[in-house]
C-alpha cells in the first residue's frame, strides 16, 4: 500500500505538462537523447517503435510545425537534442530546426520500422552524426529513457529491476479503490495544491480552440457557436463536452499550448481534469475538495491504465481517464465509497470497447462522448442507480470491473489492435501511391 509521501511522489512524477501528443513527443525525445549523446551534425535517423506508438503518431499534429508523422517527429528531436526538456522538448522548435527536420525526413534519411514483438510504449532511436552514433531506448512510459549508448558503448542505463517494474505502481495496484480515496483524503490542501495547476492549463487549451478560427475540423467551433450550442446547452453536461472536445481537438491539431498530462498522456489529462474541475465549479466545492478530487482521478487513471494498457486497441482516454473522472465526480457529489465503485461499474457497462485508431483531431469526439458518459454514470451512482452485476462484464467490486475491462483489452482485443494498424497502414500506402 502506498504511503502518503509515495502517493505525492507518484502524482508529481505522473502529472506533468506535455507539449504536443505524447507519442510523437516520445519519438522526438528518444531522438533528442541519442543525438545529444553522439554530438556532431545529424546525418541520419533510424527509429524502431511498437505498433501502438506508430499508430498513435501517424496522423497527429505537431506544435510549431506544419507536417505530421513519426519521421518528422524523429528528425525534430534529433536537431533539437534537448532531452532535458522531457515531454516539453517541442517547445524549442525554431523555424531553422523545422526546416532542417523537414529536409532530413523528406530526403529519405529518416527510417521508421515497427517492432512487432513490442507492445505499448516502446521506442528505440539511432542517430548517426558526424561525431558518431547515438542510441536511446524508451519503454513503459513516454519519458522513461532506460538506455543511452554512443558507438555501442553504454553511457546510461537503468538498473534491470527498474526497466519494466514500477514499485509505486505495483503498490497502487494492490490497493482497493476505497483505500486510494482515503489516502488522498488524508493529504492536506497544501500538499495537493500542485494538481490544481492543470485546471488553468487545460482550460487555456480549451479556450484556444473555442476562440481561434480554423482549428482542427471545426468540432470546437461548431459546439461553441451560438446557433449550435443550444443543442448542448450551458448546463454542466454541455460545458464538459464542449471543453473536453475543444482542448483535445486543439492539442491533436498542434495547438501551441502545453496541457497537464495524466499517466503519460495529455489527452488523458484533459479527460481527467476538465470534467472534475467543471463539476467542482458547478457544485461550489472548496479548493481543498477540488484538489482532492482531481488527485484521486489522476491516481485512479493510473490504476485503470495499468490494467487496460496505456496504448492498446482500446481508447484508454475513454476506458481509464473517463471512469476515473466519473469516480471523482461521484465523490464530489457526496457519494460513498460504494457509490464511487458503482460509478466505475456504470462506466464498465457503458463505454467499454471504444477502439483506439491512433491520435488525431477526431479523438475530440470520443473524449467528449466518454466525458458525457462519465458525468451520467456519476449522477446515477450518487443516486444509487447502478447496472446489475449480471450485466455483461460488470462485477460486484470496482476492482473486478476494472480487471474485466483490462481483459477485454488484453488478451481480448490484441488481434483487433493488429487489424486496426493494418487498415491504417493500407490507407497510408494508398495515399503515397
Amino acid at each position: 500500500m502506498l504511503t502518503k509521501e509515495e502517493m505525492l511522489q507518484m502524482l508529481r512524477r505522473n502529472v506533468v505538462p506535455a507539449f504536443g501528443c505524447t507519442e510523437p513527443v516520445c519519438v522526438a525525445l528518444a531522438a533528442a537523447d541519442a543525438a545529444k549523446a553522439a554530438g556532431g551534425t545529424v546525418e541520419s535517423v533510424r527509429v524502431l517503435v511498437s505498433g501502438n506508438i506508430y499508430k498513435n503518431g501517424m496522423a497527429v499534429g505537431i506544435p510549431n510545425f506544419d507536417k505530421i508523422g513519426i519521421p518528422y517527429a524523429a528528425a525534430l528531436g534529433a536537431y533539437l537534442a534537448n532531452p532535458e526538456e522531457s515531454l516539453e522538448l517541442l517547445k524549442d522548435i525554431t523555424p531553422e530546426v523545422a526546416a532542417q527536420a523537414a529536409a532530413l525526413a523528406e530526403s529519405g534519411r529518416v527510417e521508421v520500422d515497427i517492432n512487432k514483438n513490442q507492445q505499448g510504449v516502446y521506442v528505440k532511436c539511432e542517430v548517426k552524426t558526424s561525431a558518431g552514433t547515438g542510441e536511446s531506448e524508451i519503454v513503459q512510459s513516454h519519458a522513461n529513457i532506460v538506455s543511452t549508448k554512443v558507438d555501442g558503448r553504454t553511457v546510461f542505463e537503468k538498473a534491470a529491476g527498474t526497466k519494466a517494474a514500477d514499485p509505486l505502481l505495483e503498490k497502487l495496484r494492490a490497493m482497493k479503490i476505497a483505500e486510494i480515496r482515503a489516502l488522498v483524503d488524508s493529504a492536506s490542501e497544501e500538499e495537493l495544491a500542485f494538481v490544481l495547476d492543470g485546471i488553468d492549463m487545460n482550460e487555456s487549451a480549451a479556450q484556444y480552440s473555442m476562440t481561434k478560427p480554423g482549428v482542427g475540423v471545426g468540432i470546437a467551433a461548431t459546439m461553441k457557436s451560438p446557433e449550435k450550442s443550444a443543442f448542448l446547452g450551458e448546463a454542466l453536461l454541455g460545458r464538459i463536452m464542449r471543453r473536453v472536445a475543444a482542448a483535445t481537438e486543439g492539442r491533436l491539431d498542434g495547438c501551441p499550448y502545453a496541457v497537464m498530462s495524466s499517466a503519460g498522456s495529455g489527452s488523458k489529462g484533459i479527460a481527467v481534469i476538465i470534467p472534475v474541475a467543471e463539476a467542482a465549479k458547478e457544485l461550489g466545492s472548496s479548493r481543498e475538495m477540488t484538489a482532492k478530487a482531481v488527485a484521486f482521478a489522476h491516481l485512479l487513471n493510473e490504476y485503470i491504465n495499468s490494467y487496460v494498457g496505456k496504448l492498446s486497441a482500446i481508447c484508454a482516454c475513454s476506458m481509464a481517464a473517463s471512469p476515473a473522472a466519473a469516480a471523482a465526480i461521484t465523490w464530489l457529489l457526496g457519494g460513498s465509497d460504494e457509490q464511487i465503485g458503482w460509478a466505475i461499474r456504470n462506466m464498465a457497462g457503458n463505454i467499454t470497447g471504444i477502439i483506439c485508431d491512433g491520435g488525431k483531431v477526431g479523438c475530440a469526439l470520443k473524449l467528449a462522448t466518454a466525458a458525457a458518459g462519465g458525468l451520467m454514470s456519476a449522477m446515477l451512482a450518487a443516486n444509487s442507480a447502478v447496472i446489475r452485476v449480471t450485466d455483461g462484464i460488470a462485477a460486484e467490486s470496482p476492482e473486478d470491473c476494472i480487471r474485466n475491462m483490462g481483459r477485454v483489452s488484453n488478451p481480448g482485443m490484441v488481434e483487433t489492435d493488429h487489424e486496426i494498424l493494418r487498415i491504417m497502414l493500407e490507407k497510408q500506402d494508398a495515399a503515397r501511391a
